[in-house]
């Protein structure tokens, strides 16, 4: 079973959202920026920037909580000495 659209664009690797988090975060926000951009809250460009936006919020959560999973190495000076 291949792996879904979203997670293959954004080449999520700590991050797994379900079904109906992948459909709010990709066709929501698209839908949310045409709701947006037809009641005149916001420009045609809502339309493009929002998922977009959303996307990057989405990749920067993925990198950061890999950067957080990772082990700390102990620094140098606090391993004991060798005799």
């Amino acid at each position: 079973m291949t792996e879904p659209l979203y997670p293959r664009l954004l080449r999520l690797q700590n991050v797994h959202p379900n079904a109906w988090q992948r459909a709010l975060l990709g066709e929501g926000m698209a839908v949310v920026g045409v709701l947006l951009a037809l009641a005149d809250l916001a420009s045609a460009w809502s339309i493009v920037v929002l998922p977009v936006a959303v996307a990057l919020v989405v990749k920067a959560h993925d990198v950061v909580s890999g950067l957080l999973a990772r082990p700390v190495a102990a620094p140098d000076s606090e391993k004991a000495p060798t005799p």
